[in-house]
């Protein structure tokens, strides 16, 4: 996934996505925080990083297991560049749904989402191992077209699911220490709640009792973001979840909080890389 640059809405440009990667791929995160309109489950191999989100953060080693919901922020800070293994899976809400059944529902590991911690689990050499397995043919079915090549996906994709599903219900990760510094949590929380009204940096210094610079300063440390390009961003994130819902391009811009629609859809395509009448139209038409 390629998150340089402003984007900071990543299209996933299918409804499931797999990466089997080792630090000698191509390096491929962003010091930024960004979203998508899919969830996101990172499995750590190998190596020591920070996963932060718009709400908490923690320390992930080896076994590690991490779900992301979708169109939340989220960013990874490594302590050793040299050592970074890992599987990121991309899925959509609705390919969760089709794969659930009534006795289990694979978004669990997903909603109901607790913006205190980080939904997580550990697995044990064991289960990792089997789990990188199932996740290197997940890959490499994604990338074929010969007939059974769908089958495979759809069964792989199951096995790794189910088996983290289970993990997860019968043994979640449910506390550790939240590395989020709470100067930080309570701006993105104050923003999350004003999201579409005007919020200033005197506004901020008034609900969060602290100097503005010290706030912004904070800010960008863990989110790579100024103030302004977060507000712009999570505006970005919340229109696009409109648009997908079956809102117009004019109702997603006023209900976003952007007040000129030229302005709104020249940020949006910037952030995107399509216009909202483009998303609007890939929306109706499928993911």
């Amino acid at each position: 996934m390629n998150c340089k640059g402003y984007k900071k809405y990543t299209a996933i440009n299918a409804d499931i996505q797999c990466e089997v990667k080792s630090i000698d791929a191509p390096f491929d995160y962003s010091d930024d925080m960004h979203n998508h309109a899919c969830h996101e489950i990172v499995i750590l191999l190998d190596g020591d990083i920070r996963l932060y989100t718009e709400y908490s953060g923690r320390e992930m080693k080896r076994g590690d297991v991490c779900f992301v919901p979708q169109y939340i922020f989220h960013t990874a800070d490594i302590y050793n560049p040299d050592k970074y293994d890992r599987v990121i899976i991309n899925v959509t809400d609705d390919v969760l749904k089709r794969a659930s059944s009534p006795k289990m529902d694979l978004r669990a590991c997903f909603e109901p989402y607790n913006d205190t911690y980080l939904h997580s689990i550990h697995l044990e050499d064991d289960e990792l191992e089997e789990i990188k397995k199932y996740s290197i043919e997940l890959q490499k079915n994604l990338s074929r077209s010969n007939p059974g090549s769908g089958i495979l996906t759809d069964a792989y994709l199951k096995l790794i699911l189910v088996k983290l599903t289970s993990k997860y219900t019968d043994d979640p990760v449910e506390h550790y220490p939240n590395i989020m510094p709470p100067l930080v949590s309570k701006t993105f929380e104050f923003i999350d709640k004003h999201l579409t009204e005007d919020i200033t940096l005197s506004l901020l210094e008034r609900e969060i009792h602290h100097n503005g610079t010290y706030i912004s300063r904070s800010v960008k440390k863990i989110s790579g973001l100024s103030l302004q390009q977060y507000i712009i961003a999570k505006r970005i994130a919340l229109a696009c979840r409109l648009l997908r819902e079956g809102y117009t391009p004019s109702d997603a811009c006023f209900m976003s909080g952007f007040n000129n629609y030229s302005n709104f859809s020249r940020t949006f395509a910037k952030q995107v890389g399509k216009s909202p009448k483009q998303m609007q139209m890939s929306s109706r038409g499928g993911k």
